[in-house]
Order: C-alpha cells, then sequence, then structure tokens
C-alpha cells in the first residue's frame, strides 16, 4: 500500500511539473540550445512556428541559411544563453534572454596555426515570443534589444577598442558614429567607420580607410536608411609596423594584427499583426 501512495504522489508531482507553462518554456529553449551548441539546425527549426517572423522581417528559411553560413565560418562556435525575465500565460509567452559566442577562426581552418588564430566574442540581448498550439510550443516572433560582435586577431586581441553608436536612430536622421582604442606606440594603424542596413542576404559595403592619428581616435557622421530598418555600425582596423634593412634602401611593412567590430542599433518597431497585444502590455509592467 505504502509503495502504491508513493508512485501516486510521483505521477501527481512529476504531471504537475510538466503541466506548468514556465516549466515548459524553460524546457524547449534548453533544448534549442542544445541544439544550437551541437549544429542541428534541422532540429533547430522543429521549434519555430511556421509562420515565425524576427523583427528584422527574417523568416524561418532565412534564419536556416544564416546558421548554415555561421557554422560553416566558425566550426567551433558555442553559444551560452541565460533567462532574464519571463512572462507565461496559458497560450502565450514571452522571454528576455542574453547570448554570448565564442569562436576561434584558423588560416586556412588548420588548427596547427594556433597563434595565428582570430578570435570571436559576441553578446545580444534579446526578446522570444512563443505561443502553444495544440499543447506545444513554438518561437513565432524575437527581437534584438542590443548586440556586439567583435573578431580580432594579432596584437588586436590586446588592444582596448570601442566603437561608440547612438542606442537608437531616427528614420533618415544622420548619427554619430566613433572608434577609441589604446594604440600601441610605433604601430601603424588603418581604420575604417561605415554603417549598413540589416537586411538579408546581406549587400556589399565600401571601405575608406584613413590613418588612425596617435590619439586613438576615429569618428564620421552617417545618415541612416529611411526604410525604418535597424543598422550595424561597422569598424575595421589593421595594424602594421614598418622596419628598414641596414642600409635604410628597403622598407619591410608587416601586417601584425587585425579587428572587426560590429554593433547594433535599433529603430522603433510595429510588431507583426500575429502578436498579441497583450503580451506587449505585460512585458511592460
Amino acid at each position: 500500500m505504502k509503495k502504491a501512495i508513493v508512485f501516486i504522489l510521483t505521477v501527481l508531482l512529476t504531471s504537475s511539473v510538466f503541466a506548468n507553462p514556465k516549466t515548459e518554456v524553460k524546457n524547449l529553449l534548453k533544448q534549442h540550445n542544445k541544439a544550437m551548441q551541437e549544429h542541428n539546425i534541422e532540429r533547430v527549426k522543429t521549434f519555430y512556428s511556421d509562420d515565425y517572423i524576427s523583427s528584422d522581417g527574417f523568416d524561418i528559411t532565412d534564419m536556416e541559411d544564416m546558421l548554415k553560413k555561421t557554422y560553416s565560418s566558425y566550426k567551433d562556435i558555442k553559444y551560452k544563453t541565460k533567462i532574464t525575465s519571463m512572462t507565461v500565460n496559458d497560450n502565450w509567452a514571452l522571454v528576455q534572454m542574453t547570448d554570448k559566442s565564442k569562436a576561434k577562426v584558423y588560416p586556412n581552418n588548420d588548427k596547427k596555426y594556433k597563434d595565428k588564430a582570430g578570435y570571436l566574442d559576441g553578446k545580444s540581448v534579446y526578446n522570444v515570443y512563443l505561443t502553444k498550439d495544440k499543447n506545444e510550443w513554438k518561437i513565432v516572433y524575437d527581437e534584438i534589444l542590443a548586440e556586439e560582435t567583435s573578431l580580432r586577431y594579432g596584437i588586436a586581441k590586446k588592444i582596448d577598442m570601442e566603437l561608440n553608436t547612438p542606442v537608437f536612430i531616427k528614420n533618415g536622421g544622420d548619427y554619430d558614429l566613433s572608434l577609441k582604442m589604446k594604440k600601441p606606440d610605433n604601430v601603424i594603424a588603418l581604420g575604417s567607420i561605415s554603417r549598413e542596413e540589416i537586411t538579408y542576404p546581406v549587400k556589399d559595403y565600401t571601405e575608406k580607410f584613413r590613418k588612425i592619428p596617435e590619439s586613438g581616435d576615429l569618428e564620421r557622421l552617417v545618415k541612416a536608411n529611411d526604410k525604418n530598418l535597424g543598422e550595424y555600425a561597422i569598424a575595421s582596423v589593421g595594424f602594421s609596423t614598418v622596419s628598414v634593412n641596414q642600409e635604410a634602401t628597403k622598407a619591410r611593412i608587416q601586417i601584425v594584427g587585425m579587428a572587426y567590430l560590429m554593433k547594433r542599433i535599433n529603430m522603433e518597431k510595429i510588431p507583426p499583426k500575429h502578436i498579441k497585444k497583450e503580451a506587449l502590455v505585460e512585458n511592460k509592467k
């Protein structure tokens, strides 16, 4: 009899745990992260609704293509996600999360050149919206609130650099971008600052490099797009040294480091119609 009671209580407790909407959502996001870690794109897709759309207008096909390119370029990329807040109703959930990504990039994908490896670091803050249909939770919408990524090679891995941007920009308005760094002595630094609209496929943009002064500061005034699209601010920096032979007849220029910094800048957005207003109001409380 005691064994039967213990068994019944265990079943009831287990059922109540799995029936808890917050637990269900947490478990789904945990499995989603696991699939991302394993680079299992087909598994990742199963967590999304057929109606999924991102705040940037990307659908499930775009996301699949972006993941393929990411995993191809950064074969050992790892993600670390954390839930910072959660609002769950019976059939709707809104979760705010943070994400950190890291990877090493080897020349020609050959790990024997460990000293020449580049280091990718990324971090982001974003909201994920989920709906429950037929007893199954699915991601229907997400929006990135903040995002920064850097890729550094050589001495750039040891140099403090900061890309400064506004938090929000006005549609079609002007805004300032600046790069600040502690430039080493006896090193020449060439840099470029630009902006690009967040679209997919990614459009090509032209970089115009100029010498970074000894102060280490580089600034540029740019104009935002007039399509109400978010943008990325991008800074590219190359570091080189110059040496001459004893006869001072030949100069040798050697590239000793490179860095790419990217930072997201948002515009005000209106969520798609299939995102319930109640979920947005609940998030503001």
